[in-house]
């Protein structure tokens, strides 16, 4: 297959250069990626400046890499309608960190996938848990898993408008209690707001932690217990359980 591999933590991220060394022995593989750190940009585009692009050349890698000063979805569209060719499949990360639950609105390396999805180019996400006090994480159990569900999806599910969203739990390879297909959960926070600078304009940080899981069919609550989380995506919204009654109203 012609592979598309994108991220949004940045070409320079650990958990691209190990997703792409695996892809490139067995697939044509090309990498467009963010120039620098897009996270949490969601699918946000350029289209009040132009987008730069620069080819790089990333050690020990066969394969064609750009770097884009841009959004996710500004990568994987520039990589589908510019840099590739035919483009079989896109798969986005590894993402450092989770993107399961509501998060996934949120999420950059899902955005960078959906976006391969509205061009009806078959992809994936795929995100793992990190210890976030550190800086040291492997993604070759990423890697392991994500070659795995590859494999059992390439020829009969892929379709060009689904997006596979897949999550790997924090915990040795050996702990994995196996795969879950579900749905995503509703993933919510208690913020906390800390003000750093009184003036005109009042600064604040702003962080929080997660609330507690409550529904018990989700990735949140499968990936709490161990297990590695696939959940299929689509990019519309439309709430076709209630559609029938707006329309009774409305028109």
């Amino acid at each position: 297959m012609n592979i598309l591999i994108t991220n949004d933590d940045g070409i320079d991220a650990r958990g691209i250069r190990a997703l792409a060394e695996e892809i490139c022995k067995n697939h044509e593989t090309l990498i467009v990626a963010p120039r620098e750190q897009q996270s949490a940009t969601s699918h946000s585009i350029s289209i009040n400046k132009p987008i730069k692009i620069k080819e790089e050349k990333l050690e020990g890698l066969i394969c064609s890499a750009y770097s884009v000063l841009g959004t996710p979805a500004d990568c994987t569209q520039a990589g589908i309608s510019l840099l590739g060719k035919d483009i079989d499949l896109v798969i986005s990360g590894i993402n450092r960190g989770l993107n399961a639950g509501t998060d996934v609105l949120y999420s950059g390396t899902v955005s960078a996938a959906i976006e391969g999805a509205i061009y009806n180019v078959p992809s994936i996400a795929v995100s793992m848990e990190v210890d976030w006090e550190k800086d040291d994480e492997d993604y070759s159990k990423a890697v392991k898993w994500t070659s795995k569900i590859l494999k059992m999806v390439e020829k009969e599910y892929l379709r060009g408008d689904v997006v596979l969203n897949i999550n790997i739990p924090n915990i040795k390879d050996e702990d994995i209690k196996g795969i879950k297909v579900c749905r995503i959960g509703k993933s919510t926070y208690n913020a906390k707001y800390t003000l750093i600078e009184d003036s005109e304009d009042k600064i604040y940080k702003k962080n929080g932690t997660r609330n507690e899981i409550q529904e018990k069919d989700s990735d949140l609550y499968f990936l709490s217990h161990g297990y590695v989380t696939v959940t299929p995506l689509h990019f519309d919204f439309t709430n076709f359980e209630i559609l029938e009654g707006v329309r009774d109203i409305i028109e």
